[in-house]
């Protein structure tokens, strides 16, 4: 029986998703997970916490802990799962639209002052960490049995320790990296993953469009995100 993780930055992204199954609640160290079985696969669900750090640590942790503990027979760990909300940074997307990562990067990466380009991790090749194209397209055909009232968009998903909320930022990250969405924990889990081998997918619903009303944007349309996330991500797997 093959692993996969799945992490929310927030409860509230993964809740309505742990009440479609029948889950046991465990803790391990600082983290509460939830396991379940859906078809030949043990599912691992558990919040990280806001931010890269909190996102690193809870990858690393779940990695090691399947890897290391008597409770996981099976050690192989077929994906990585970060679901949760983000913010616009295209102006293609809509409140509520989904946008699957087939890349990802850090938009608050900054070793330019010793001549590296701008978002780039002097430790790895590229600005980007890509997604397995297979897992895309499996997420794409899934989209497309469904009758919803979004659209699913694939592209690049920035990171960073800030949620963005100003004009200037936004066109900075859609100039600099091509980004559809941004948000605040992706990155991390896509820079943990490739280090240690495993695939990822990043799937995230637009709940603002990081301007100057997303505060109060994000309020009044995070539920009806994660309700169009939960749904497409429990035809994926399930």
């Amino acid at each position: 029986m093959k692993n996969i993780i799945i992490i929310g930055a927030m409860a509230e992204e993964i809740e309505p998703l742990i009440k479609l199954g029948d889950f046991e609640k465990k803790s391990s160290n600082a983290f509460e997970y939830y396991v379940g079985i859906a078809g030949d696969h043990r599912l691992i669900v558990t919040v990280s916490k806001i931010g890269k750090v909190a996102m690193a640590t809870c990858v690393q942790h779940f990695i090691t802990l399947i890897n290391n503990s008597s409770e996981f027979e099976e050690k192989e760990i077929e994906l990585i799962i970060n679901m949760g909300v983000a913010g616009a940074i295209s102006n293609k997307l809509d409140q509520g639209d989904i946008v699957v990562a087939d890349r990802l990067c850090q938009h608050d990466m900054d070793v330019t002052g010793l001549g590296y380009e701008v978002g780039l991790n002097p430790d790895f090749e590229s600005v980007y960490f890509d997604a397995n194209s297979e897992i895309i397209e499996k997420i794409k055909k899934v989209h497309d049995t469904m009758d919803t009232d979004y659209k699913l968009h694939i592209g690049t998903i920035a990171s960073g320790d800030q949620f963005i909320s100003s004009h200037e930022k936004k066109v900075f990250i859609e100039e600099t990296f091509g980004a559809y969405a941004c948000e605040m924990e992706g990155a991390a889990l896509a820079q943990v993953a490739y280090t240690n081998g495993i695939d990822f997918l990043v799937i995230r619903a637009i709940s603002d469009l990081a301007d100057g009303e997303a505060p109060l944007s994000y309020v009044d349309f995070k539920s009806k995100a994660i309700v169009n996330l939960t749904e497409l991500v429990e035809k994926y797997i399930f």
